[in-house]
């Protein structure tokens, strides 16, 4: 039996119950690490599930930083630094990671906590996660703020990509399945999807076709 729930309904909803049921009501979604440094040097990670594709030329990913009511160590270090970067979670480190969300201090290296290591290049300020396969350097590029819930979409450059060459297709495509990445629904519920078919580029009247 279908339910309906209008506006007032949710907005009615205990406020956990709300915060869950609009987090997951969305599907699934990327998980990324998203790696910064202070500017006293001290290395930072955070959980994000809000991290989008912008465009490819040139390569631009976005994501959501919820409001700075409260002191936000990625935003800040963000802003200080101008550099971050995004590390696919993987079935392996997905525990670690989910650690990684917790308020640790500003002085605190939440690598050091959760157990994951840093790794750096010559071309890129910002701290990547080692046993990510798929991990990119990004460069701030833009910040608009959001006026319906006071949250900020950050827009950062990809200057700088690291993956496994197993990974990547003749034809450019990623093999996020054979990279044991995962995604999430939510604030704590994380699954491996599979891959069920590559479809061809779709025109009117033809018929669906799967790549091999």
């Amino acid at each position: 039996m279908e339910k309906h729930f209008s506006l007032d309904d949710i907005l009615a909803m205990e406020r956990f119950y709300r915060r869950d049921f609009m987090n997951t009501i969305s599907g699934f979604r990327s998980c990324q690490l998203l790696g910064t440094v202070s500017h006293k040097g001290v290395p930072n990670l955070g959980l994000f599930n809000s991290v989008t594709h912008i465009g490819a030329t040139p390569p631009l990913l976005g994501f959501v930083m919820r409001p700075l009511t409260v002191p936000r160590q990625t935003y800040h270090n963000i802003k200080a630094k101008g550099y971050f970067t995004l590390n696919q979670v993987t079935e392996s480190i997905y525990q670690q990671a989910h650690q990684a969300s917790a308020k640790y201090g500003p002085e605190e290296s939440e690598f050091e906590a959760v157990g994951l290591h840093e790794q750096y290049t010559d071309t890129h300020p910002a701290p990547y996660v080692k046993e990510s396969p798929i991990k990119l350097g990004l460069q701030l590029e833009e910040e608009h703020p959001i006026q319906a819930n006071g949250t900020l979409f950050i827009v950062g450059k990809v200057i700088e990509v690291l993956i496994e060459d197993s990974l990547i297709a003749e034809d450019g495509h990623i093999k996020l399945e054979y990279g044991e990445v995962v995604s999430v629904a939510g604030l704590d519920s994380y699954f491996a999807p599979k891959l069920l078919s590559r479809l061809r580029y779709a025109r009117p009247g033809d018929e669906v076709e799967r790549l091999k």
